[in-house]
């Protein structure tokens, strides 16, 4: 049994749902301290005990744009008033806790502290795919990428072992680097996928009336989340979250528009859905994972919703599937079982 303090980044929920799949995992056979900031803290407390809170990196929004500027604004005003006491918060707990191996899936803090009192530290993230896959930039990105990788680069920089989720298959040629599927929640394993007639959109950046007008002249049902609402009209459903038939409408829906989210992308990878997607403009995380997509054959990405794209997007349906059947999730348990090696492998 190892001592692990697990550092979670609170921006989105993304990171907090990938790493309550391992925290359960390693729960098994270790003691799990953990810290998180924002959304991943509200969410790994009702989950776990021995969850503390701490400042998180956050990105500022402008009517569903990313605000370079003001998110950089945010984070250097937060380094200066909150961090430190964060900081603080995480040696105090590596010195009373005495944490064989720190894990950071994202999160600056407890990786910083961690490095200063020599501990073994493990980074397990998708966004260091910036940093170890190769990819095209365009010249309207440049900026929005170089902050990104920048700050990727900066705060988990050192760790032992970079462990990236990754959507393909290609392994790395750097000792320290593992590239790994993504983990899949367990509520979405137990799904059994079928195409139906409806088409599952998950959405947050887009206003009601815009989506609604897009969606009213098509034929498919739209069944909508994101926007915390119950309403239907025509061929248009608005729910408000519920677990259980979130999983289940994005299983047998007949395809997925989303926004370009790493956990959001996966599960609907994982189910063979074809997908629209629409990231989030200056989010370059997101340009690159819808990127991905395109390159895997699975759907296609957009910077807009308008009713030529998804029109177009509707008629080639078959085509994606074709190829998402070649789509090769991993294994869940294998995925784990290969991160459960390369924490031996520090810790010994």
């Amino acid at each position: 049994m190892a001592r692990i303090l697990y550092g979670v980044c609170g921006e989105g929920m993304g990171h907090a749902i990938r790493s309550s799949i391992l925290i359960k995992h390693l729960k098994n056979h270790n003691d799990v301290y953990i810290v998180a900031g924002n959304k991943a803290y509200a969410y790994l407390n009702n989950e776990f005990e021995n969850v503390i809170k701490i400042e998180s990196p956050r990105l500022m929004y402008n009517r569903g744009e990313v605000n370079l500027l003001k998110s950089i604004a945010y984070m250097v005003y937060k380094s200066i008033s909150s961090s430190p006491l964060s900081y603080k918060i995480v040696r105090k707990i590596i010195k009373e806790f005495q944490p064989d191996l720190v894990i950071s899936d994202a999160e600056p803090i407890c990786h910083m502290a961690a490095r200063i009192s020599n501990i073994k530290r493990i980074s397990i993230d998708n966004p260091h795919v910036l940093v170890y896959r190769k990819y095209k930039v365009k010249i309207n990105e440049i900026f929005s990428w170089f902050c990104l990788l920048v700050a990727v680069k900066i705060s988990l920089y050192g760790a032992d072992k970079y462990i990236v989720y990754d959507y393909f298959s290609k392994p790395s040629t750097k000792q320290n680097v593992i590239f790994l599927k993504p983990l899949i929640q367990e509520g979405i394993i137990k799904q059994k996928p079928s195409y139906q007639n409806h088409i599952f959109v998950y959405q947050t950046s887009i206003s009601t009336d815009y989506i609604t007008d897009v969606f009213r002249d098509f034929s498919e049902t739209f069944v909508i989340y994101g926007f915390n609402r119950d309403y239907k009209k025509g061929n248009i459903i608005f729910k408000k979250f519920n677990e259980n038939e979130f999983f289940a409408d994005i299983a047998t829906a007949k395809a997925v528009i989303t926004n370009g989210g790493f956990t959001a992308i996966s599960e609907a990878l994982f189910l063979k859905k074809p997908i629209f997607s629409l990231p989030l403009k200056s989010q370059f995380e997101q340009v690159l994972n819808c990127r991905f997509i395109e390159k895997l054959g699975a759907g296609v990405s957009h910077e807009v919703l308008n009713k030529q794209n998804l029109s177009n997007f509707l008629k080639n349906l078959e085509t994606y599937k074709q190829k998402l059947q070649m789509y090769d999730p991993g294994r869940q348990e294998e995925i784990l079982n290969a991160i459960d090696k390369e924490i031996y492998k520090i810790i010994s």
